[in-house]
């Protein structure tokens, strides 16, 4: 391919389409709206049971703040509950409600046929193909960090 702006424009369109999907808020096996940030937090909390606020902001790479914030929102839509661990009088940990147990399960659901689909696009890539497309993208991937630090 001689014409790079014409792969440098495809790369950022399907990078602007993927920000589209992923920031839209959605339905995870009930009815309740939930972003993205919203469903991944459930996802760490039931891959994670009794996790507590700082191992649940590592897992998530936000701050403290930002993970308890979110668990407010999420104690007050019912899918998240709170609870004073069993081994410290001063450590909060988290649980699924039912609710939270259902969208944690049809999340997970949604990622499983995702990641098929996905998986059965890159089998049918030929090898040397495959492991060109991991140089690039490890390469572009490392311009977005560089990028990212610059702000």
């Amino acid at each position: 391919m001689n014409d790079y702006s014409q792969m440098t424009v495809l790369m950022e369109r399907i990078i602007h389409k993927y920000n589209q999907w992923e920031n839209r808020k959605r339905t995870y096996g009930t009815k309740m709206l939930l972003t993205r940030s919203e469903i991944h937090t459930i996802a760490a909390v039931g891959d994670n049971p009794g996790i507590n606020i700082t191992a649940l902001a590592s897992a998530l790479g936000v701050t403290k703040a930002a993970a308890s914030q979110m668990i407010y929102k999420l104690a007050d839509k019912g899918v998240v509950e709170k609870a004073v661990s069993p081994y410290s009088d001063t450590e909060v940990v988290l649980n699924l409600t039912e609710e939270g147990q259902k969208n944690y399960i049809a999340h997970r659901d949604i990622h499983t046929r995702s990641d098929e689909e996905s998986l059965r696009l890159i089998q049918e890539m030929p090898e040397p193909f495959c492991r060109e497309m991991i140089q690039f993208l490890t390469a572009f991937e490392e311009i977005m960090d560089k990028r990212l630090k610059e702000e």
